[in-house]
């Protein structure tokens, strides 16, 4: 009886360790990755244009086919800046043509040409 209850609780422990490896680890998959083709400043005093956007070019996650989409970057889109395994804040500022990107995306795809999104959030891959 007391192997059984050995057993099971060295099955518990490992199941836990094995869950917290995961969550410490673990990241969600990326919507989308691929290069900023361009970036679009939201101007002070523009009526029409008053949020930031960058055009990505890239592959949709369970996609093969590239495409374009215009990404809306709203107050609350976490920017980071990913080099190797570490990780830091970035801006909008620091988002540039060329560079490679992985995004996550909220809310619905307008259908325009190109489609049009909001980004939850955006890693710039270095």
């Amino acid at each position: 009886m007391r192997v059984i209850t050995l057993i099971a609780m060295l099955f518990v422990l490992f199941l836990g360790v094995a869950y917290g490896v995961y969550c410490a680890t673990g990241e969600e998959p990326a919507d989308m990755k691929g290069k900023v083709v361009g970036v679009c400043q939201a101007g002070p005093e523009d009526g029409i244009n008053n949020t930031n956007s960058v055009l990505v070019e890239g592959i949709m996650v369970g996609s093969n086919q590239t495409v374009n989409v215009s990404v809306k970057i709203s107050p609350e889109t976490v920017i980071m800046e990913k080099e190797g395994n570490k990780r830091n804040n970035a801006s909008f500022d620091s988002i540039k043509p060329g560079e490679s990107v992985e995004m996550r995306f909220t809310g619905p795809f307008l259908q325009s040409y190109p489609p049009q999104t909001t980004a939850s959030q955006i890693l710039i891959v270095k």
